[in-house]
């Protein structure tokens, strides 16, 4: 065998390099995330949500669940995740939420793949652009979001990267392919789809293409948000997640637009205050900064992080939470197109002779601009990202037990066990309250309430270690309404086994 074959065989191919990388985080994240949902640390909100939601659609009830006021309601009265309706067939052959964690680890690891083609598109050297694919994978916002349940969400990132890339080769059936994918994750990932369209415009210069794309874009959000969400609640009104988290600008849609025209610097001033200027710059900062330096790509995803910022809910401001998903590719992308700016802005300076000195001019040689630099550059963005992974990252074996105790630490066998007892008493067709870990493992049902909530329920199934959602409920509160479970004749305790509860209603 000659020589250069062996140094083929001996370094491995910058395309190897990230699908290796992809195919390891995929087949990590799957393992993480049931192992997760086998410890009782996946959440009824929003695991149980989701699976209940693809498991009514498989029997004919598309997209309906139990609701946080215990009623059977559509998932459409506040968002437009159409991908879910794919999971259906799968449910067919065999109902498990696993489906969905499976799917969502493999198709965010995934997301290396077309992140690599374009970053190769954008920068030209091919190491370089897989380093920062690869570093991509080790954002420890994206993993955390990967562990947080399911999210249709999560998906979206991928699917709009690989819609992006037909975009950039003009093959117009792949794009739209991949975009109305990623535009039924969710209602709003569609204005990151009509971004791509005024990028068509300007500046790949395809008015036939942008203009329409972009068009039917925003005409596809303003129905579900003015048509589609409304016909599924109260009265025609618009979801109450909007009112909630946008009251700083009036509740709606209307008045979040209304604000952007009347008082752009009280939006602005909103949207850099506090954690929202933190979470910009660690958007950002994890991809090394370079970014800034590409307006036009880090533009696309602009939708997705305004309606972050400028809503209350402080999940939404935090990079651990899908709600970034679709962000974080695009800033790494962004980061590779904005690397070779700043290289071609360089080469520039260089051709003509406005480097400080002629030694200087000698030090800094075209192969050291066009080689050597963007594969340091790159690595450093990687070792970076795997650095911050180990610091902040979810990860079991790394850094900060804090982040994902419940991957970490499982609860103890004997405990585990009584679990596992308790799940196994709940008829398969009867209505259950139950506590937020224990709900994603009860979800197959017409009627699951979130515990203290009891309506009517048959059962009631209760950790008395983590009785409540944290999000909402203190724990002292839930833990008096299993006291007064306890006193209430029309309950039985039926089971009661390191702390696991089960209480049957009498007849």
């Amino acid at each position: 065998m000659s020589r250069k074959a062996l140094r083929r065989l001996a370094y491995p191919k910058p395309g190897a390099f990230v699908l290796f990388f992809a195919l390891l985080y995929s087949v990590l994240f799957v393992f993480l995330s049931i192992y997760k949902h086998e410890i009782y640390a996946s959440s009824r909100f929003d695991l149980g949500n989701m699976d209940q939601a693809v498991w009514n659609s498989a029997r004919g009830d598309i997209l309906e669940a139990t609701d946080e006021t215990g009623e059977i309601s559509s998932r459409l009265k506040n968002h437009a995740d159409f991908l879910l309706l794919a999971f259906v067939p799968f449910y067919w052959i065999y109902e498990s939420p696993y489906w969905l964690l499976i799917v969502q680890a493999i198709t965010v690891g995934l997301g290396a793949i077309p992140l690599y083609w374009l970053c190769l598109r954008f920068l030209g050297r091919q190491w370089p652009a897989a380093f920062i694919a690869v570093a991509y994978l080790f954002n420890p916002g994206l993993q955390a979001a990967n562990l947080f349940d399911f999210h249709a969400q999560m998906m979206a990132g991928t699917l709009l990267l690989f819609a992006f890339h037909y975009l950039l080769e003009r093959r117009l059936k792949l794009f739209l392919l991949f975009a109305v994918l990623a535009a039924l994750a969710k209602e709003e990932i569609v204005l990151l789809v009509a971004m791509m369209g005024l990028y068509a415009v300007w500046p790949l210069k395809r008015p036939k293409w942008g203009i329409p794309i972009f068009l039917a874009g925003t005409a596809y959000f303003l129905f579900v948000m003015k048509v589609l969400i409304p016909a599924f609640n109260p009265d025609g009104d618009t979801s109450e997640l909007v009112g909630v988290r946008y009251e700083a600008f009036g509740g709606s849609i209307t008045g979040v637009l209304r604000t952007a025209l009347t008082d752009p610097f009280f939006m602005l001033g909103y949207a850099l205050s506090g954690a929202r200027l933190q979470y910009i710059l660690q958007l950002l900062g994890l991809a090394g900064g370079f970014a800034v330096f590409s307006p036009l790509v880090l533009a696309i995803p602009l939708p997705e992080l305004a309606i972050n910022v400028l809503s209350q809910r402080p999940q939404m401001v935090s990079i651990r939470y899908h709600y970034s998903a679709p962000i974080i590719p695009f800033v790494y992308l962004a980061t590779a197109a904005g690397l070779y700016n700043v290289l071609r802005f360089a080469l520039w300076l260089r051709a003509r002779n406005r480097f400080p000195g002629p030694r200087m001019r000698r030090l800094i040689s075209r192969e050291l601009l066009v080689e050597r630099v963007p594969l340091l550059v790159a690595l450093f963005i990687l070792l970076m990202n795997v650095q911050m992974n180990y610091e902040i990252g979810p990860l079991p074996w790394f850094h900060s037990p804090e982040n994902h105790s419940s991957v970490i630490d499982p609860p103890a066998p004997e405990h585990l066990e009584a679990l596992d007892g308790a799940v196994a008493r709940i008829p398969p067709e009867a209505s259950v309250s139950a506590s937020n870990w224990i709900g994603p493992h009860l979800a197959h049902r017409d009627y699951l309430y979130l515990f203290p909530l009891i309506k009517d329920a048959d059962y009631v199934v209760v950790d008395e270690r983590k009785p409540g959602y944290d999000t909402f409920v203190e724990p002292v509160v839930a833990l008096q309404s299993v006291r007064n479970l306890r006193e209430d004749d029309s309950y039985e305790l039926i089971y009661s086994e390191n702390g696991v509860l089960v209480f049957e209603r009498r007849p």
